[in-house]
């Protein structure tokens, strides 16, 4: 920081083949740029990731001052894990309760529920259920035919859903 209490950015120009892209992430994989050929940014000091094509080896960079490098400087450095991307879920708590239900439910019962089985569980109102298959469906996390009763298709295997409470 500065005297003024701002924050001080450093240069990084990262000079490599005039095709090649150069991705650049901070240490929790969020992507902060990627160019082609040379990366000229300003950054607050800190740890990065440099990657030179996507999903190859990844390069620790701590930037402390304005930096300059190449790409064979960087590969001739040390090397460094990828970082996890985190992913947002395929659905909410919530969801997941429905989803399981129409499982179990399915399983049992060698059809699946209707809505009003649902809403007779869940202890809701008749719109709400209906809100909850139709947000389902917009998701692709189940499949139905409209106009017919005990449609709902669940499109996930059991591995993938929470267990029901």
């Amino acid at each position: 920081m500065t005297r003024e209490g701002k924050a001080r950015y450093h240069r990084l120009v990262i000079n490599a083949s005039p095709r090649m892209d150069i991705w650049l992430a901070d240490n929790d994989g969020h992507l902060v740029q990627k160019e082609t050929g040379k990366l000229d940014t300003r950054l607050l000091p800190g740890s990065y990731v440099v990657e030179f094509g996507l999903g190859t080896q990844t390069y620790p960079i701590n930037l402390s001052a304005d930096s300059r490098y190449t790409q064979a400087e960087i590969e001739a450095g040390p090397t460094c894990p990828r970082p996890e991307v985190k992913l947002a879920p395929l659905y909410t708590a919530k969801q997941g309760q429905y989803l399981a239900f129409i499982f179990y439910f399915t399983k049992i019962h060698g059809q699946s529920p209707s809505e009003a089985e649902m809403q007779r569980y869940f202890r809701v109102t008749p719109p709400s259920v209906h809100q909850m298959v139709v947000a389902l469906e917009a998701k692709g996390l189940i499949a139905r035919t409209p106009g017919m009763g005990r449609s709902i298709k669940l499109l996930l295997s059991r591995a993938e859903l929470p267990d029901l409470e």
